[in-house]
Protein backbone atom coordinates (compact mmCIF):
# COMPACT_ATOMS: atom_id res chain seq x y z
CA UNK A 1 0.00 0.00 0.00
CA UNK A 2 0.95 3.23 -0.87
CA UNK A 3 -0.16 7.12 -0.89
CA UNK A 4 1.37 9.49 -2.46
CA UNK A 5 1.06 12.58 -3.66
CA UNK A 6 3.07 15.36 -5.90
CA UNK A 7 3.35 19.26 -5.97
CA UNK A 8 -0.16 19.46 -5.10
CA UNK A 9 -1.54 23.10 -4.74
CA UNK A 10 -4.34 23.99 -3.15
CA UNK A 11 -6.30 28.02 -3.56
CA UNK A 12 -9.60 28.87 -1.34
CA UNK A 13 -11.71 32.21 -2.65
CA UNK A 14 -8.44 33.44 -4.53
CA UNK A 15 -6.03 33.08 -1.37
CA UNK A 16 -3.32 29.77 -1.38
CA UNK A 17 -3.34 27.50 1.43
CA UNK A 18 -0.26 25.04 0.41
CA UNK A 19 1.18 25.12 -2.94
CA UNK A 20 3.60 22.36 -4.24
CA UNK A 21 4.24 19.97 -1.37
CA UNK A 22 4.61 16.73 -1.86
CA UNK A 23 5.01 13.10 0.59
CA UNK A 24 4.52 9.60 0.58
CA UNK A 25 3.25 7.20 3.00
CA UNK A 26 4.39 3.72 2.71
CA UNK A 27 2.61 0.16 3.94
CA UNK A 28 2.41 0.06 7.93
CA UNK A 29 3.47 3.58 8.42
CA UNK A 30 2.08 5.71 11.73
CA UNK A 31 2.37 9.27 10.42
CA UNK A 32 1.52 12.48 12.39
CA UNK A 33 0.98 15.35 10.48
CA UNK A 34 1.22 18.80 12.70
CA UNK A 35 2.00 22.30 11.74
CA UNK A 36 0.52 25.70 12.38
CA UNK A 37 -3.07 26.08 12.99
CA UNK A 38 -4.35 27.41 9.15
CA UNK A 39 -1.81 25.83 6.92
CA UNK A 40 -4.25 23.03 5.83
CA UNK A 41 -3.77 19.70 7.64
CA UNK A 42 -7.05 19.11 7.15
CA UNK A 43 -7.51 19.95 3.74
CA UNK A 44 -4.84 17.89 2.62
CA UNK A 45 -6.63 15.11 4.25
CA UNK A 46 -9.90 15.73 2.32
CA UNK A 47 -7.79 15.52 -0.54
CA UNK A 48 -6.28 12.35 -0.17
CA UNK A 49 -10.00 10.74 0.78
CA UNK A 50 -11.45 12.34 -2.63
CA UNK A 51 -14.14 14.82 -0.28
CA UNK A 52 -11.85 18.01 -2.18
CA UNK A 53 -9.57 18.48 -5.07
CA UNK A 54 -6.17 19.82 -5.45
CA UNK A 55 -6.18 23.06 -7.72
CA UNK A 56 -2.98 21.30 -9.07
CA UNK A 57 -0.51 18.57 -8.48
CA UNK A 58 -1.23 14.58 -8.30
CA UNK A 59 -2.33 11.97 -5.96
CA UNK A 60 -2.14 8.22 -6.19
CA UNK A 61 -3.04 5.57 -4.22
CA UNK A 62 -2.12 1.87 -4.56
CA UNK A 63 -4.21 -0.39 -4.60
CA UNK A 64 -6.88 1.86 -5.81
CA UNK A 65 -9.63 -0.04 -3.93
CA UNK A 66 -8.20 -0.07 -0.43
CA UNK A 67 -10.55 1.26 2.62
CA UNK A 68 -9.89 3.92 4.47
CA UNK A 69 -11.30 4.91 7.79
CA UNK A 70 -11.54 8.77 8.39
CA UNK A 71 -12.66 9.73 11.54
CA UNK A 72 -13.05 13.79 10.89
CA UNK A 73 -12.95 16.30 13.76
CA UNK A 74 -16.83 16.68 14.31
CA UNK A 75 -18.94 13.86 13.97
CA UNK A 76 -22.62 14.47 11.89
CA UNK A 77 -25.01 12.29 13.86
CA UNK A 78 -29.10 12.11 14.48
CA UNK A 79 -29.14 13.68 17.87
CA UNK A 80 -32.57 11.73 18.30
CA UNK A 81 -31.94 8.35 18.38
CA UNK A 82 -30.22 6.25 21.16
CA UNK A 83 -26.71 5.02 21.01
CA UNK A 84 -28.24 1.49 20.91
CA UNK A 85 -30.35 2.48 17.82
CA UNK A 86 -27.19 3.73 16.37
CA UNK A 87 -25.67 0.26 16.82
CA UNK A 88 -28.13 -1.19 15.24
CA UNK A 89 -28.09 1.26 12.39
CA UNK A 90 -24.40 0.36 11.93
CA UNK A 91 -24.98 -3.77 12.38
CA UNK A 92 -23.16 -5.13 9.34
CA UNK A 93 -22.08 -8.22 7.86
CA UNK A 94 -18.47 -7.42 9.56
CA UNK A 95 -16.47 -9.54 12.35
CA UNK A 96 -14.70 -7.92 14.96
CA UNK A 97 -10.99 -8.86 12.96
CA UNK A 98 -9.31 -7.22 16.36
CA UNK A 99 -10.74 -9.79 18.98
CA UNK A 100 -9.42 -12.80 19.60
CA UNK A 101 -12.68 -14.27 19.49
CA UNK A 102 -13.08 -14.79 16.05
CA UNK A 103 -16.77 -15.48 16.16
CA UNK A 104 -17.41 -11.98 18.33
CA UNK A 105 -20.05 -10.57 15.94
CA UNK A 106 -20.02 -6.74 14.79
CA UNK A 107 -23.09 -5.91 17.52
CA UNK A 108 -21.32 -7.47 20.57
CA UNK A 109 -17.96 -6.37 19.73
CA UNK A 110 -19.05 -2.85 19.19
CA UNK A 111 -20.91 -3.07 22.52
CA UNK A 112 -17.41 -4.26 23.67
CA UNK A 113 -15.47 -1.42 22.60
CA UNK A 114 -17.57 1.20 23.60
CA UNK A 115 -17.42 -0.60 26.95
CA UNK A 116 -13.84 -0.28 27.03
CA UNK A 117 -14.16 3.28 25.91
CA UNK A 118 -15.88 3.66 29.38
CA UNK A 119 -19.84 3.67 28.08
CA UNK A 120 -21.90 1.01 30.61
CA UNK A 121 -25.81 -0.62 29.48
CA UNK A 122 -27.23 2.75 31.13
CA UNK A 123 -25.63 5.08 28.67
CA UNK A 124 -26.79 2.66 25.66
CA UNK A 125 -30.06 3.93 26.28
CA UNK A 126 -29.23 7.76 26.10
CA UNK A 127 -29.79 9.84 23.31
CA UNK A 128 -27.43 10.96 20.90
CA UNK A 129 -28.10 14.77 22.24
CA UNK A 130 -27.36 13.79 25.72
CA UNK A 131 -23.93 12.57 24.80
CA UNK A 132 -20.72 14.72 26.07
CA UNK A 133 -18.33 16.09 23.73
CA UNK A 134 -16.26 13.27 24.64
CA UNK A 135 -18.91 10.60 24.24
CA UNK A 136 -19.62 11.39 20.60
CA UNK A 137 -15.82 10.89 19.91
CA UNK A 138 -15.32 7.62 21.50
CA UNK A 139 -18.48 6.70 20.05
CA UNK A 140 -17.50 7.77 16.13
CA UNK A 141 -14.24 6.13 16.91
CA UNK A 142 -15.35 2.79 17.79
CA UNK A 143 -17.74 3.07 14.38
CA UNK A 144 -15.23 4.21 12.20
CA UNK A 145 -12.21 1.30 13.84
CA UNK A 146 -14.95 -1.52 13.54
CA UNK A 147 -15.42 -1.42 9.62
CA UNK A 148 -11.51 -2.74 9.97
CA UNK A 149 -10.35 -0.16 7.47
CA UNK A 150 -6.97 -0.40 5.56
CA UNK A 151 -5.86 2.83 6.23
CA UNK A 152 -7.00 4.59 9.20
CA UNK A 153 -6.84 8.72 9.88
CA UNK A 154 -7.92 10.83 12.51
CA UNK A 155 -8.13 14.32 13.02
CA UNK A 156 -7.75 15.06 16.66
CA UNK A 157 -8.95 12.47 18.33
CA UNK A 158 -8.03 13.32 21.74
CA UNK A 159 -10.67 16.26 21.61
CA UNK A 160 -12.97 15.93 24.61
CA UNK A 161 -11.65 12.42 25.59
CA UNK A 162 -10.64 12.09 28.99
CA UNK A 163 -6.90 10.93 30.20
CA UNK A 164 -8.45 6.94 30.66
CA UNK A 165 -10.11 6.58 26.63
CA UNK A 166 -6.80 8.38 25.37
CA UNK A 167 -4.63 5.48 26.98
CA UNK A 168 -7.34 2.86 25.55
CA UNK A 169 -6.82 4.66 22.02
CA UNK A 170 -3.12 4.61 22.29
CA UNK A 171 -2.88 1.23 23.52
CA UNK A 172 -5.25 0.00 20.60
CA UNK A 173 -3.26 2.17 17.62
CA UNK A 174 0.04 0.87 19.20
CA UNK A 175 -0.70 -2.67 18.71
CA UNK A 176 -2.78 -1.98 15.21
CA UNK A 177 -0.78 -3.49 12.26
CA UNK A 178 -2.36 -0.55 9.76
CA UNK A 179 -1.38 2.60 8.24
CA UNK A 180 -2.36 4.93 10.57
CA UNK A 181 -2.50 8.95 9.51
CA UNK A 182 -2.95 11.08 12.30
CA UNK A 183 -3.73 14.90 13.02
CA UNK A 184 -3.43 16.03 16.52
CA UNK A 185 -1.80 18.61 18.87
CA UNK A 186 -1.62 16.14 21.72
CA UNK A 187 2.11 15.82 21.91
CA UNK A 188 2.12 12.85 24.22
CA UNK A 189 -0.19 11.14 22.12
CA UNK A 190 2.07 11.17 18.95
CA UNK A 191 4.59 10.18 20.92
CA UNK A 192 2.88 7.18 21.95
CA UNK A 193 1.36 6.42 18.38
CA UNK A 194 3.67 7.49 15.63
CA UNK A 195 6.53 6.13 13.95
CA UNK A 196 6.80 9.44 12.07
CA UNK A 197 6.24 12.69 11.88
CA UNK A 198 5.55 15.11 8.55
CA UNK A 199 5.65 19.11 9.36
CA UNK A 200 3.34 20.96 7.00
CA UNK A 201 4.77 24.24 5.56
CA UNK A 202 3.45 26.15 3.13
CA UNK A 203 5.38 24.97 0.24
CA UNK A 204 6.80 21.99 1.42
CA UNK A 205 6.50 18.60 3.83
CA UNK A 206 8.97 17.94 6.12
CA UNK A 207 9.70 14.30 7.11
CA UNK A 208 11.23 12.94 10.19
CA UNK A 209 11.74 9.42 11.81
CA UNK A 210 9.92 8.99 14.90
CA UNK A 211 7.78 10.09 17.35
CA UNK A 212 7.20 13.69 18.32
CA UNK A 213 10.15 13.61 20.99
CA UNK A 214 12.52 12.24 18.60
CA UNK A 215 11.14 14.66 16.04
CA UNK A 216 12.03 17.72 18.48
CA UNK A 217 15.27 16.25 18.83
CA UNK A 218 16.07 15.84 15.25
CA UNK A 219 14.55 19.69 14.22
CA UNK A 220 16.57 21.26 17.15
CA UNK A 221 19.89 19.91 16.16
CA UNK A 222 18.76 20.97 12.30
CA UNK A 223 18.31 24.38 13.73
CA UNK A 224 21.64 24.17 15.28
CA UNK A 225 23.35 23.89 11.73
CA UNK A 226 21.13 26.10 10.09
CA UNK A 227 22.44 28.09 12.50
CA UNK A 228 25.82 27.38 11.98
CA UNK A 229 25.98 27.43 8.32
CA UNK A 230 24.53 31.17 8.66
CA UNK A 231 26.91 32.38 10.87
CA UNK A 232 29.80 30.92 8.82
CA UNK A 233 28.44 31.90 5.73
CA UNK A 234 28.09 35.17 7.31
CA UNK A 235 31.66 35.52 8.26
CA UNK A 236 32.31 34.64 5.05
CA UNK A 237 30.52 37.01 3.30
CA UNK A 238 32.39 39.84 5.67
CA UNK A 239 35.95 38.75 4.88
CA UNK A 240 35.39 38.51 0.83
CA UNK A 241 33.23 42.18 1.23
CA UNK A 242 36.22 43.40 3.37
CA UNK A 243 39.19 41.85 1.30
CA UNK A 244 37.13 43.31 -2.17
CA UNK A 245 37.31 46.64 -0.85
CA UNK A 246 40.80 46.53 -0.04
CA UNK A 247 42.26 45.65 -3.20
CA UNK A 248 39.79 47.82 -5.17
CA UNK A 249 40.79 50.55 -3.18
CA UNK A 250 44.69 49.53 -4.34
CA UNK A 251 43.74 49.03 -7.51
CA UNK A 252 42.50 52.78 -7.73
CA UNK A 253 45.42 54.33 -5.75
CA UNK A 254 47.81 51.91 -8.40
CA UNK A 255 45.92 52.61 -11.35
CA UNK A 256 46.18 56.33 -10.62
CA UNK A 257 49.98 55.87 -9.70
CA UNK A 258 50.82 54.30 -12.99
CA UNK A 259 49.92 57.26 -15.11
CA UNK A 260 50.68 56.20 -18.78
CA UNK A 261 53.28 53.46 -17.76
CA UNK A 262 51.52 50.69 -19.67
CA UNK A 263 53.51 48.01 -18.22
CA UNK A 264 52.50 49.01 -14.94
CA UNK A 265 48.77 49.51 -15.86
CA UNK A 266 49.00 46.27 -17.06
CA UNK A 267 49.64 45.12 -14.00
CA UNK A 268 47.04 46.76 -12.29
CA UNK A 269 44.41 45.16 -14.70
CA UNK A 270 45.91 41.87 -13.74
CA UNK A 271 44.84 42.87 -10.00
CA UNK A 272 41.68 43.78 -11.02
CA UNK A 273 40.72 40.39 -12.49
CA UNK A 274 41.18 38.87 -9.09
CA UNK A 275 39.28 41.44 -7.37
CA UNK A 276 36.49 40.69 -10.04
CA UNK A 277 36.69 36.94 -9.26
CA UNK A 278 36.01 37.36 -5.63
CA UNK A 279 33.39 39.55 -6.54
CA UNK A 280 31.51 36.80 -8.61
CA UNK A 281 32.18 34.40 -5.74
CA UNK A 282 30.51 36.75 -3.38
CA UNK A 283 27.56 37.02 -5.44
CA UNK A 284 27.23 33.40 -6.27
CA UNK A 285 27.24 33.21 -2.08
CA UNK A 286 24.52 35.89 -1.86
CA UNK A 287 22.26 33.80 -4.36
CA UNK A 288 22.45 30.64 -2.22
CA UNK A 289 22.46 32.50 0.98
CA UNK A 290 21.42 31.04 3.71
CA UNK A 291 18.93 32.41 6.20
CA UNK A 292 19.21 32.02 10.43
CA UNK A 293 16.63 30.14 11.85
CA UNK A 294 13.80 32.61 13.18
CA UNK A 295 13.23 31.86 16.77
CA UNK A 296 9.71 32.81 18.55
CA UNK A 297 10.01 36.25 20.18
CA UNK A 298 11.01 35.55 23.62
CA UNK A 299 8.47 35.51 26.56
CA UNK A 300 8.20 39.19 28.07
CA UNK A 301 8.66 37.02 31.70
CA UNK A 302 9.13 40.73 33.51
CA UNK A 303 5.40 41.83 32.64
CA UNK A 304 4.14 38.36 33.85
CA UNK A 305 4.76 39.21 37.17
CA UNK A 306 5.24 43.27 36.83
CA UNK A 307 1.57 43.67 38.50
CA UNK A 308 1.96 40.85 41.05
CA UNK A 309 3.49 43.40 43.89
CA UNK A 310 1.86 41.91 46.69
CA UNK A 311 3.22 38.21 46.23
CA UNK A 312 5.04 38.56 49.37
CA UNK A 313 1.78 39.66 51.34
CA UNK A 314 -0.05 36.51 50.59
CA UNK A 315 -1.42 33.89 53.06
CA UNK A 316 -0.30 30.25 52.34
CA UNK A 317 -3.11 29.25 51.85
CA UNK A 318 -4.82 30.84 48.91
CA UNK A 319 -7.97 28.26 48.39
CA UNK A 320 -9.77 25.91 51.22
CA UNK A 321 -11.99 23.34 50.33
CA UNK A 322 -13.57 22.00 53.39
CA UNK A 323 -16.76 19.31 53.33
CA UNK A 324 -17.67 20.51 49.96
CA UNK A 325 -21.05 18.67 48.72
CA UNK A 326 -22.02 19.05 45.32
CA UNK A 327 -25.07 17.31 43.48
CA UNK A 328 -27.61 18.12 40.00
CA UNK A 329 -30.71 16.25 41.18
CA UNK A 330 -29.86 12.49 42.30
CA UNK A 331 -26.40 12.64 41.02
CA UNK A 332 -23.62 13.40 43.24
CA UNK A 333 -20.63 15.26 42.61
CA UNK A 334 -19.17 15.92 45.62
CA UNK A 335 -19.52 14.40 49.24
CA UNK A 336 -17.48 15.66 52.06
CA UNK A 337 -14.54 17.11 49.83
CA UNK A 338 -11.59 18.67 50.82
CA UNK A 339 -8.55 20.21 49.10
CA UNK A 340 -5.97 23.30 49.92
CA UNK A 341 -4.25 25.46 46.96
CA UNK A 342 -1.35 26.78 48.48
CA UNK A 343 0.64 30.20 46.94
CA UNK A 344 3.00 29.43 44.19
CA UNK A 345 1.60 25.77 43.42
CA UNK A 346 0.26 24.91 40.11
CA UNK A 347 -2.16 22.42 40.28
CA UNK A 348 -3.44 20.18 37.71
CA UNK A 349 -7.09 19.29 38.19
CA UNK A 350 -7.51 15.70 36.98
CA UNK A 351 -10.97 13.15 37.04
CA UNK A 352 -13.24 11.58 34.53
CA UNK A 353 -15.03 13.17 32.29
CA UNK A 354 -18.43 14.24 34.30
CA UNK A 355 -16.29 13.92 37.52
CA UNK A 356 -17.08 17.79 38.44
CA UNK A 357 -13.80 19.40 37.67
CA UNK A 358 -15.69 22.01 35.89
CA UNK A 359 -18.29 22.29 38.81
CA UNK A 360 -15.30 22.87 41.01
CA UNK A 361 -13.53 25.41 38.83
CA UNK A 362 -17.37 27.32 38.75
CA UNK A 363 -17.56 26.98 42.86
CA UNK A 364 -13.92 28.47 43.59
CA UNK A 365 -14.86 31.74 40.93
CA UNK A 366 -18.47 31.94 42.42
CA UNK A 367 -20.73 31.27 39.13
CA UNK A 368 -21.55 28.07 41.30
CA UNK A 369 -22.80 27.31 45.06
CA UNK A 370 -21.96 24.76 46.53
CA UNK A 371 -24.70 22.71 48.30
CA UNK A 372 -22.73 22.64 51.58
CA UNK A 373 -19.84 22.81 52.54
CA UNK A 374 -17.41 26.41 52.48
CA UNK A 375 -14.85 27.46 49.29
CA UNK A 376 -13.04 29.85 51.17
CA UNK A 377 -10.92 32.50 49.64
CA UNK A 378 -9.29 35.51 51.16
CA UNK A 379 -11.40 38.50 50.24
CA UNK A 380 -7.68 40.26 48.80
CA UNK A 381 -6.99 37.43 46.44
CA UNK A 382 -7.57 38.27 42.77
CA UNK A 383 -8.65 35.76 40.24
CA UNK A 384 -8.43 35.66 37.04
CA UNK A 385 -10.63 32.98 35.18
CA UNK A 386 -9.63 31.45 31.36
CA UNK A 387 -12.87 29.63 29.96
CA UNK A 388 -13.14 27.77 26.92
CA UNK A 389 -16.05 29.95 25.90
CA UNK A 390 -13.95 33.12 26.48
CA UNK A 391 -16.14 35.25 27.85
CA UNK A 392 -13.74 37.79 28.82
CA UNK A 393 -12.91 38.88 25.02
CA UNK A 394 -14.75 41.65 23.13
CA UNK A 395 -14.88 40.57 19.82
CA UNK A 396 -15.72 44.43 18.10
CA UNK A 397 -11.59 44.81 19.45
CA UNK A 398 -8.84 44.78 17.50
CA UNK A 399 -6.27 43.33 19.45
CA UNK A 400 -4.01 45.31 20.50
CA UNK A 401 -7.23 47.54 21.93
CA UNK A 402 -8.39 44.59 23.21
CA UNK A 403 -5.04 43.98 25.45
CA UNK A 404 -4.71 47.86 26.38
CA UNK A 405 -7.99 48.41 27.60
CA UNK A 406 -6.87 47.29 31.31
CA UNK A 407 -4.59 50.15 30.91
CA UNK A 408 -1.65 48.62 29.74
CA UNK A 409 0.80 50.95 27.76
CA UNK A 410 1.16 50.05 23.91
CA UNK A 411 4.97 48.67 24.13
CA UNK A 412 4.14 46.45 26.98
CA UNK A 413 0.81 44.84 25.10
CA UNK A 414 3.00 44.85 21.96
CA UNK A 415 5.62 43.09 23.75
CA UNK A 416 3.25 40.36 25.56
CA UNK A 417 1.38 39.97 22.14
CA UNK A 418 4.93 39.35 20.65
CA UNK A 419 5.94 36.70 22.76
CA UNK A 420 2.65 34.91 22.26
CA UNK A 421 3.18 35.04 18.29
CA UNK A 422 1.25 37.93 17.47
CA UNK A 423 3.77 39.80 15.32
CA UNK A 424 3.96 42.95 13.72
CA UNK A 425 0.39 44.22 11.44
CA UNK A 426 -0.87 40.96 13.37
CA UNK A 427 -1.82 42.66 16.44
CA UNK A 428 -4.49 45.10 14.09
CA UNK A 429 -6.33 42.27 13.35
CA UNK A 430 -10.13 42.16 14.55
CA UNK A 431 -10.55 39.59 17.27
CA UNK A 432 -13.43 38.27 15.31
CA UNK A 433 -11.77 37.34 12.64
CA UNK A 434 -9.49 35.15 14.32
CA UNK A 435 -9.57 31.65 14.65
CA UNK A 436 -10.06 29.97 17.99
CA UNK A 437 -6.51 29.09 18.90
CA UNK A 438 -5.60 32.77 17.90
CA UNK A 439 -8.62 34.35 20.80
CA UNK A 440 -7.36 32.36 22.91
CA UNK A 441 -3.97 33.80 23.07
CA UNK A 442 -5.32 37.10 23.18
CA UNK A 443 -7.67 36.12 26.17
CA UNK A 444 -4.09 34.98 27.56
CA UNK A 445 -2.74 38.05 27.15
CA UNK A 446 -4.65 40.12 29.47
CA UNK A 447 -4.99 37.11 31.28
CA UNK A 448 -1.11 37.16 32.20
CA UNK A 449 -1.49 41.31 32.04
CA UNK A 450 -4.27 41.46 34.66
CA UNK A 451 -2.09 41.50 37.89
CA UNK A 452 -4.00 38.19 39.24
CA UNK A 453 -2.58 36.16 42.10
CA UNK A 454 -4.43 32.95 40.69
CA UNK A 455 -5.09 32.13 37.47
CA UNK A 456 -7.84 29.05 37.08
CA UNK A 457 -7.78 28.01 33.71
CA UNK A 458 -10.38 25.66 31.69
CA UNK A 459 -8.73 23.69 29.01
CA UNK A 460 -6.34 26.62 28.11
CA UNK A 461 -4.59 24.97 24.92
CA UNK A 462 -7.36 24.08 23.34
CA UNK A 463 -7.65 25.03 19.73
CA UNK A 464 -4.09 25.62 19.66
CA UNK A 465 -1.23 24.53 17.63
CA UNK A 466 2.16 22.92 18.77
CA UNK A 467 4.01 25.94 18.59
CA UNK A 468 1.31 28.06 20.91
CA UNK A 469 1.35 25.78 23.47
CA UNK A 470 4.93 25.19 23.68
CA UNK A 471 4.92 29.01 23.98
CA UNK A 472 1.76 28.89 26.72
CA UNK A 473 3.77 26.62 28.32
CA UNK A 474 6.93 28.82 28.95
CA UNK A 475 5.10 31.79 30.30
CA UNK A 476 3.19 30.00 32.68
CA UNK A 477 6.22 28.39 33.73
CA UNK A 478 7.59 31.59 34.19
CA UNK A 479 4.44 33.15 36.18
CA UNK A 480 5.17 33.63 39.58
CA UNK A 481 1.44 33.34 40.74
CA UNK A 482 -0.32 30.51 41.62
CA UNK A 483 -2.02 28.10 38.79
CA UNK A 484 -5.20 25.69 39.29
CA UNK A 485 -5.99 24.55 35.66
CA UNK A 486 -7.94 21.62 33.76
CA UNK A 487 -6.37 19.78 31.20
CA UNK A 488 -6.11 16.56 29.01
CA UNK A 489 -3.05 17.85 27.45
CA UNK A 490 -0.87 15.58 29.09
CA UNK A 491 2.60 16.71 27.89
CA UNK A 492 1.04 20.36 29.28
CA UNK A 493 0.38 19.08 32.64
CA UNK A 494 4.06 16.86 32.82
CA UNK A 495 5.29 20.64 31.60
CA UNK A 496 3.63 22.77 34.00
CA UNK A 497 2.12 21.11 37.16
CA UNK A 498 3.97 20.96 40.71
CA UNK A 499 0.85 19.34 42.15
CA UNK A 500 -2.29 16.83 41.18
CA UNK A 501 -5.71 17.51 42.30
CA UNK A 502 -7.24 14.43 41.44
CA UNK A 503 -11.55 14.31 41.81
CA UNK A 504 -12.18 10.46 42.31
CA UNK A 505 -15.09 9.33 44.25
CA UNK A 506 -16.71 12.34 44.75
CA UNK A 507 -13.75 13.36 46.92
CA UNK A 508 -10.70 15.12 45.73
CA UNK A 509 -7.31 13.61 46.28
CA UNK A 510 -4.18 15.36 46.85
CA UNK A 511 -1.06 14.29 44.88
CA UNK A 512 2.06 16.37 46.58
CA UNK A 513 4.15 16.16 43.37
CA UNK A 514 4.33 16.12 39.71
CA UNK A 515 2.43 14.32 36.91
CA UNK A 516 5.29 11.59 36.86
CA UNK A 517 4.84 11.41 40.99
CA UNK A 518 0.91 11.33 40.33
CA UNK A 519 1.29 8.26 37.59
CA UNK A 520 3.76 6.34 39.70
CA UNK A 521 1.77 6.64 42.90
CA UNK A 522 -1.11 5.53 40.95
CA UNK A 523 1.02 2.48 39.65
CA UNK A 524 1.84 1.69 43.03
CA UNK A 525 -1.64 2.09 44.06
CA UNK A 526 -2.38 -0.89 41.12
CA UNK A 527 0.55 -2.93 42.18
CA UNK A 528 -0.62 -2.94 45.79
CA UNK A 529 -4.30 -4.49 44.16
CA UNK A 530 -2.31 -7.58 42.83
CA UNK A 531 -0.03 -8.20 46.22
CA UNK A 532 -0.65 -9.93 49.08
CA UNK A 533 -2.89 -8.01 51.37
CA UNK A 534 -2.61 -8.93 55.53
CA UNK A 535 -6.55 -8.38 55.98
CA UNK A 536 -6.62 -8.60 59.69
CA UNK A 537 -3.82 -5.73 60.23
CA UNK A 538 -5.12 -3.46 57.38
CA UNK A 539 -8.90 -3.53 59.04
CA UNK A 540 -7.38 -2.65 62.20
CA UNK A 541 -5.49 0.15 60.46
CA UNK A 542 -8.95 0.91 59.09
CA UNK A 543 -11.03 1.26 61.89
CA UNK A 544 -8.03 3.36 63.89
CA UNK A 545 -7.74 5.80 60.50
CA UNK A 546 -11.86 5.85 60.55
CA UNK A 547 -11.48 6.88 64.68
CA UNK A 548 -8.77 9.75 63.85
CA UNK A 549 -11.01 10.89 61.21
CA UNK A 550 -13.57 10.90 63.61
CA UNK A 551 -11.71 13.06 65.79
CA UNK A 552 -9.73 15.92 63.46
CA UNK A 553 -13.88 16.29 62.26
CA UNK A 554 -14.99 17.48 65.65
CA UNK A 555 -11.49 19.05 66.33
CA UNK A 556 -12.58 21.40 62.95
CA UNK A 557 -16.32 22.01 63.83
CA UNK A 558 -14.93 24.30 67.33
CA UNK A 559 -15.65 27.37 66.32
CA UNK A 560 -13.10 28.38 69.47
CA UNK A 561 -10.13 27.00 67.09
CA UNK A 562 -7.42 29.37 66.10
CA UNK A 563 -6.91 29.98 62.60
CA UNK A 564 -3.31 28.33 62.62
CA UNK A 565 -4.50 24.93 64.24
CA UNK A 566 -7.45 25.19 62.03
CA UNK A 567 -4.87 24.66 58.67
CA UNK A 568 -2.88 22.48 60.24
CA UNK A 569 -5.85 19.94 61.60
CA UNK A 570 -7.26 20.33 58.07
CA UNK A 571 -3.84 18.66 56.27
CA UNK A 572 -4.01 15.95 58.81
CA UNK A 573 -7.85 15.21 58.05
CA UNK A 574 -6.73 15.20 54.35
CA UNK A 575 -3.58 13.13 55.36
CA UNK A 576 -5.41 10.86 56.84
CA UNK A 577 -8.77 10.39 54.59
CA UNK A 578 -5.76 9.35 52.08
CA UNK A 579 -4.34 6.89 54.16
CA UNK A 580 -8.14 5.28 54.69
CA UNK A 581 -8.62 5.71 51.06
CA UNK A 582 -5.42 3.48 50.01
CA UNK A 583 -6.00 0.93 52.54
CA UNK A 584 -10.04 0.75 51.66
CA UNK A 585 -8.75 0.42 47.24
CA UNK A 586 -5.99 -2.34 48.40
CA UNK A 587 -8.42 -4.49 51.01
CA UNK A 588 -11.52 -3.97 48.34
CA UNK A 589 -9.92 -4.60 45.12
CA UNK A 590 -7.03 -7.71 45.82
CA UNK A 591 -6.67 -10.20 43.21
CA UNK A 592 -10.60 -9.09 41.99
CA UNK A 593 -12.12 -10.54 44.54
CA UNK A 594 -13.95 -7.36 45.07
CA UNK A 595 -14.17 -7.91 49.20
CA UNK A 596 -16.00 -4.71 50.91
CA UNK A 597 -14.92 -3.05 54.24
Amino acid sequence: MTILFKNITKIYEGKTIFQNISGKINDKDKVGIIGINGIGKTTLIKILVEEENCDSGTVEILPSDIKIGYLKQSSDFDEDITLSEKIQKYKTKYIYKYSQDKNLTYEKALKKSLTDMGFNDKDLKKKISKLSGGEKTKLSICLVLMNDPEVLILDEPTNHLDVDAIKWLENFLSKLNKTIIIISHDRLFLDNTVNKIFEMNYDKIEEYSGNYSHYKYQKNINIANINKEHSKQQREIKHLGKVIQEQRQWFDKAHKSAGTNDHLRKLAGKHMNTVWSKEKKLEKILENKIDPYKANIPAAFYLINKNNINKSKLPNYLIRINRLKKSFDSKVIFDNAACNLKKGDKVALLGSNGSGKITLLKMIIGSEKPNSGTVYIPPSIRLAYFSQELENLNYDNRILDEVMSLGICRNDARLMLGSLLFKSEDVFKAITKLSMGEKCRVAFAKLLLSGSDILILDEPTNYMDTVSKENIEEVLKQYEGTILFVSHDRYFINSLATKIFEIDNQKIITYEGDYDYYLNKKAEMKDNVTANVNYDKIKDEILQLECELAFLCGKLSDVNLLEYSKIETQEKFLGTYEKLRECKYAISNDNGLNKKV
